[in-house]
């Protein structure tokens, strides 16, 4: 790899950085990622390491995700309530942990706050702003925007790289972008809901999707692994619908009563017993 440049001037000599820029480029090679914003779901990321991802209710708490890991099962929940913004770089923090923790462990992921978390977690937020925002290309994006960055280049950049308002701020005080009284008062006002970023987005015609909460979603693999369990008789019918289908639509807030009627008409025949 070529040598390692740190372009965030306060942090040229934190270990965790440097350390969370490497892992971050190896994961952007490992997933065949262009320079620029992340366009495919960072879900897909975390699907392709084997992980169940569920957007599920978390409840009024600052936390953003879980991350559970017992064995070789790895399941992830995302708060449902959260924006996409929010989402992706949750999605990205858990994918460190997935990547590169390999004991078994259970996380809480919480929005980044600088020297008020562990070193894992600190290295895990790095990460996902890495992954998620280089700091080549936000320079990038910072030059060819021009001269001081207002709060509407902050929205348009977040919206590009779909991550959260506060997220982008974040990256661009530690880039030495914006000052970090610009960062202070961004983060008073969104703690008291006053970034006005959908309204904005409106009247400037920037794609709100990344401020808006997203439909919720569950891995296709989590119902085929049900499935299978059923269908090799591990599980009753009243199991998998009162233990795992009804818990599941109430944390998502979707139907899934077609995939019970299709559980049961693929149900194996006494002669397809015998197969199995």
């Amino acid at each position: 790899m070529d040598e390692l440049t740190i372009h965030a001037p306060s942090l040229k000599n934190n270990s965790l950085y440097k350390l969370s820029k490497v892992r971050a480029i190896k994961a952007r090679k490992k997933y065949n990622l262009e320079n620029g914003p992340i366009i495919t779901p960072v879900f897909n990321f975390l699907e392709k390491e084997n992980c169940f991802v569920i957007n599920y209710d978390i409840g009024k708490t600052s936390v953003t995700g879980l991350f559970i890991k017992k064995g070789d099962i790895k399941l992830v929940l995302i708060h449902k309530n959260r924006v996409l913004g929010q989402q992706n770089f949750t999605a990205a923090h858990e994918l460190s942990h997935v990547l590169f923790d390999d004991n078994s462990l259970f996380d809480l992921c919480t929005p980044p706050d600088l020297g008020k978390k562990d070193d894992n977690e600190i290295l895990a937020d790095f990460f996902a702003s890495h992954f998620l925002m280089p700091e080549e290309d936000i320079l990038s994006e910072v030059e060819y925007i021009g001269g001081k960055i207002s709060k509407l280049d902050i929205i348009y950049l977040s919206s590009k790289y779909r991550v959260s308002f506060i997220a982008m701020a974040l990256r661009l005080f530690l880039l030495n972008i914006i000052t970090p009284d610009e960062y202070e008062r961004y983060l008073k006002q969104s703690k008291k809901g006053k970034l006005r970023l959908r309204k904005i987005c409106e009247e400037h015609g920037i794609d709100a999707s990344t401020f808006n909460v997203p439909e919720p979603y569950f891995s296709n693999s989590l119902l085929n692994l049900l499935l299978k369990v059923y269908h090799n008789a591990n599980i009753s019918r009243s199991v998998l619908i009162e233990d795992y289908i009804e818990p599941l639509e109430s944390a998502i807030g979707k139907d899934l009563s077609n995939f019970v009627k299709y559980a049961e008409s693929t149900y194996p025949t006494e002669v397809e017993w015998d197969e199995i």
